[in-house]
């Protein structure tokens, strides 16, 4: 185990990482930019671990990302990472897991799957006051790449994102300007389940109303809850030929607070099951007929 206890030493430490290892934040406040191209295995993953009182952060929200991970097989556990641009962003970082984080009062989106990190989780974490500075790009939890931003990520506008079969699991997820949750086109079958969402997706801008929009294929969404937020608790889009299909939403629950449907879906020809029963949303369960 390697023990860390001031800012140099984690810059050191993750620097030199290597598979098996573990390293351990004594608390307190690490301010800086933190990041590691060090990957483990998945029979020795690397662990970065500490409290809730090891504090990771640029001093800022308007640059910088809290903790930077280009490499693969990590446990992040336990530490909190805040007034950043950026809180955890993953970069072709697969089979990494983030468990029982606290991310918030970020300038943009909160946990970032990007660049090919798939195999992933989030988990049992608290995701909380993003994009106080870019309120349309303030996603809880980011999966993917918009189509957009493909060439800058992938090398290419025609490869996609593939951070696939990301888990997003038991989190709470509050007062994100944009979705709780945005899967992006060109990702593949992920799930989202057992979160609770309070006041995600409220700012309305760039399209941000809703706890979670759906733009890729295959993902579960099931047993989350939640209230609050500007339009929808959940959409499904397609926003390119062949994305946006065959996603399936059983046993979540919405409290109040939702203006518009429990599931809103773009068009009833994208293979959307949703399981019928009663809503707490305004307008009902669904602008498609539930078949689940």
């Amino acid at each position: 185990m390697v023990s860390v206890a001031s800012s140099a030493a984690l810059v050191v430490a993750l620097e030199h990482a290597r598979p098996g290892q573990r390293i351990q934040l004594a608390d307190g406040l690490y301010l800086g930019r933190f990041g590691s191209a060090a990957s483990g295995t998945a029979r020795e993953p690397i662990v970065l671990s500490g409290s809730r009182n090891a504090v990771l952060s640029t001093g800022t929200i308007e640059s910088g990302y809290g903790l930077h991970l280009t490499g693969g097989h990590w446990i992040v556990r336990g530490i909190t990472v805040t007034e950043s641009a950026k809180g955890i962003v993953l970069d072709g970082s697969t089979h990494t897991v983030i468990s029982g984080v606290d991310v918030g009062t970020i300038g943009a989106e909160g946990v970032h799957f990007r660049g090919g990190s798939s195999d992933g989780v989030i988990e049992d974490s608290v995701i909380h006051d993003t994009g106080l500075h870019r309120p349309g790009f303030g996603e809880g939890v980011y999966i993917g790449s918009a189509r957009g931003n493909w060439e800058a990520v992938r090398g290419s506008a025609a490869i996609p994102d593939r951070s696939d079969r990301v888990i997003v699991r038991n989190n709470r997820i509050s007062n994100t300007t944009a979705e709780g949750v945005d899967a992006k086109e060109g990702t593949t079958g992920g799930s989202i389940t057992g979160n609770v969402f309070v006041n995600a997706g409220h700012s309305g801008e760039n399209s941000a109303d809703s706890w979670v929009d759906i733009k890729g294929n295959g993902y579960l969404v099931s047993g989350n809850s939640g209230s609050s937020t500007r339009r929808d608790a959940f959409q499904v889009h397609s926003v390119l030929p062949g994305w946006g299909l065959d996603n399936t939403f059983s046993r979540n629950v919405v409290e109040g607070g939702v203006p518009g449907y429990e599931v809103w879906v773009q068009s009833d020809s994208l293979g959307t099951v949703i399981a019928p029963g009663p809503s707490g949303a305004a307008r009902g369960m669904s602008n498609i007929r539930c078949t689940g």
